[in-house]
């Protein structure tokens, strides 16, 4: 059982949670966790974004979408509920680097992915933070948390940052398929890791819901990611699924 112990509202769309959850709490860098809000609703994924062992605290990011059931979690958690149901820590911890020149893009709730892993990777490299700012999240909302960054640039598009030309020896990005897609060919002589965004089910590799096709072959992001090569994710055949699973979710729902 977790307890949300508080919730910082960043912005209208954006929200800071904090758990109490001695489980949660031991995540490593890149980790994520499976909550169920209430009975009835299907599970959703996200990033742990900090965690603390010592105080048994787990922190996650919450946007504000047009998903209903995201939209119910962002309008009504609050400080002293019991949540029905959390898994976690899931998925690889992100590996460690030791001297490399990294640059973090982000875009919406992909902050609450990145900043963990930043967080870890600063003491022994450099790493710079790309943020496209949109509608829903600005890079504003997050100034807190941006000092951990040796330099921030705000950018109003993903093709914006095209045109900046600068080198890395890799790339890190979460909060959209397609901006992991954009990277991948902008950066074509650099490696580029990303957050797969696919439906996430069991945690386990059981269930099968979030398989991607991975240079040619089947692969589990749940157990074997979330943080994967986006060179080598099919992202074609990705939003295919997307687009069949959300159909059927939306069925369900009405059911």
């Amino acid at each position: 059982m977790a307890e949300v112990i508080d919730v910082l509202e960043l912005s209208k769309k954006l929200k800071l949670v904090h758990l109490k959850s001695a489980y949660l709490s031991k995540a490593a860098p890149g980790q994520f966790f499976v909550m169920q809000y209430s009975e009835k609703p299907e599970r959703t994924t996200l990033f742990i974004m900090d965690a603390d062992k010592n105080k048994n605290i787990a922190t996650f990011l919450i946007q504000k979408s047009e998903d209903p059931l995201i939209q119910e979690i962002f309008e009504n958690i609050k400080p002293g509920q019991k949540l029905h149901y959390v898994e976690g820590p899931a998925g690889k911890p992100f590996a460690n680097f030791e001297n490399k020149n990294i640059l973090f893009v982000s875009i919406n709730w992909g902050f609450g992915g990145i900043y963990s892993i930043a967080k870890n990777l600063k003491p022994k490299n450099h790493v710079d933070l790309a943020f496209i700012n949109t509608d829903a999240v600005q890079s504003q909302d997050l100034r807190d948390f941006l000092n951990i960054f040796d330099n921030v640039d705000d950018y109003e598009s993903i093709y914006a940052l095209d045109k900046s030309q600068k080198h890395y020896d890799m790339v890190i990005c979460a909060g959209s398929n397609d901006l992991a897609k954009e990277l991948a060919n902008i950066y074509e002589n650099t490696d580029v890791y990303c957050a797969v965004i696919t439906r996430m089910l069991c945690t386990v590799g059981l269930c099968l819901a979030c398989r991607i096709q991975y240079d040619g072959q089947l692969k589990l992001p749940c157990v074997e990611g979330p943080w994967l090569d986006a060179k080598k994710i099919d992202f074609e055949d990705l939003n295919r699924r997307h687009l069949i699973l959300k159909e059927a979710l939306v069925r369900n729902r009405k059911g």
